[in-house]
């Protein structure tokens, strides 16, 4: 089960770091600096091939993203989306 919520928490997060980082106007070194990354690690997260570390994720909730509130609702609905088919 948890891979499949990190698979789940994987898809939010590429989304709203792109969205992010486009809204910032930040190239991807630039993002990656920001979220104290190598580059090349960073570009596989923004292309969708790896998920977020628990301090890259930290980092983006602190020094980035526009509205924790929103993206954390944004992952627990996408959460709850399990719950929901499993009770149907």
């Amino acid at each position: 089960m948890r891979k499949h919520y990190l698979k789940k928490l994987k898809k939010v997060f590429c989304k709203n770091i792109i969205m992010t980082r486009t809204a910032l106007g930040l190239t991807l070194e630039q993002m990656a600096n920001k979220l104290s990354m190598d580059p090349r690690s960073y570009i596989d997260i923004d292309h969708g091939k790896n998920s977020c570390s628990a301090l890259t994720l930290i980092l983006y909730l602190i020094y980035c993203c526009p509205d924790v509130k929103a993206f954390l609702s944004e992952v627990k609905e996408e959460f709850e989306k399990d719950s929901e088919d499993s009770v149907a």
